[in-house]
């Protein structure tokens, strides 16, 4: 499984391997249907509203589906934690689908 960090401003090297931690961590049971993750960071300009760091995570799956979810906070570290249970709902949705109508490749396990 690749994790690979995006954003338009400069990020610590600290947060960047919290970002890679806690990715691989969030995804462990389940990181053997996951090939890619990309996650990216921008900063949203609203005078109204305090929720402004977006996080975007895609990632692609062992059948090639692409999965993209964002979400909106107001740092960096809370977008990336409701991103993360989002997108961990939504592999194992995909996952329970293909094992429900038989879709599950055979070649995961080799």
């Amino acid at each position: 499984m690749d994790v690979i960090l995006e954003t338009k401003d400069q990020i610590e090297s600290d947060f960047k391997v919290f970002t890679e931690n806690r990715v691989k961590f969030s995804l462990k049971r389940l990181f053997w249907l996951v090939r890619k993750i990309k996650v990216k960071y921008s900063s949203v300009d609203h005078a109204k509203s305090r929720c402004n760091q977006n996080c975007i995570i895609e990632l692609q799956t062992f059948d090639n589906r692409q999965i993209e979810v964002s979400f909106t906070a107001r740092d960096r570290r809370t977008a990336l934690e409701m991103g993360l249970k989002k997108v961990y709902k939504h592999i194992q949705k995909a996952f329970n689908k293909a094992q429900r109508y038989g879709r599950l490749s055979r070649h995961v396990y080799v």
